[in-house]
């Protein structure tokens, strides 16, 4: 197998990862009313999401073609899971950091701290 055949492994895998993931996203729920919806608020956030998913995915390509060029991955199954396991695993990692939150207009306007230094 050459280099290029086990990067389309992992691009296959990733493809797969991600379109799993945005099944997920899409499904109706409740707060949809049943509808089928898109992993989007708003037609300004789509290129965004899209951006990720590619993101993603050339993640997996390259991580299936690392392996196999390093002979971690031999066969076109472990390119493919490689490339699988890619997309989750940056999910996995960005699902651990935290987001803060903006401060309220009226930290801001009253100088932004609580602290009652001495």
């Amino acid at each position: 197998m050459s280099l290029w055949i086990a990067a389309i492994w992992g691009l296959v895998g990733s493809a797969v990862s991600e379109a799993l993931n945005l099944y997920a996203m899409m499904r109706p729920t409740t707060e949809s009313k049943g509808r089928w919806q898109w992993p989007w608020r708003d037609k300004r956030d789509r290129p965004i999401v899209l951006f990720a998913v590619a993101l993603r995915s050339l993640a997996g390509t390259g991580l299936a073609a690392a392996a196999w060029a390093g002979g971690l991955a031999t066969t076109a199954f472990a390119t493919f899971t490689f490339g699988v396991a890619a997309p989750l695993v940056i999910a996995k990692i960005f699902d651990q950091i935290r987001v803060l939150d903006q401060p309220s207009r009226e930290d801001v306007q009253s100088g932004g701290s609580d602290d009652d230094a001495a």
